[in-house]
């Protein structure tokens, strides 16, 4: 979110606008040219500033936005997998999927399902899977 400095500077750059503006309809033929201009460039200056406030105001907001998107999936994720004997497992196996194990370092700091791959040959002696996204070894 914007912070309350941020917000407080849009709005007294939107008074200031407005005022400008209402000094420039009440302006009369008396006025010389260059100060129309000036009170012109003043109001330009002013609404730019707000243009910039409202354009972070929106990036921050969408970047919130696909934060929450992030950590609704994280939730309705937990529900989807169980931990068992150091390793993650679907809850309800699932068509054309494999049903794990999935790596407990990946899914535990970002996440992730990464489907582990069972170590064969003379490298079984590190571990019995390894993780394909992190290269963790598990299991002996």
């Amino acid at each position: 979110m914007p912070d309350l400095g941020a917000i407080s500077a849009g709005i007294t750059s939107i008074k200031v606008a407005i005022d400008l503006a209402k000094e420039l309809k009440g302006a009369t033929s008396a006025i010389k040219d260059a100060e129309i201009k000036l009170k012109i460039a003043e109001l330009l200056e002013a609404m730019s500033e707000v243009k910039i406030q409202l354009v972070e105001a929106q990036d921050e907001n969408l970047e919130l936005k696909q934060k929450i998107k992030e950590l609704q999936s994280a939730l309705a994720r937990q529900d989807e997998v169980v931990f068992r004997d150091g390793y993650y497992y679907l809850a309800e196996p699932q068509d054309g999927k494999a049903e794990g194990p999935f790596c407990s370092n990946c899914y535990s700091s970002n996440n992730h399902l990464s489907l582990l791959t069972e170590v064969t040959g003379r490298f079984r002696k590190f571990g019995k899977y390894t993780c394909p996204a992190c290269e963790q070894r598990f299991g002996q």
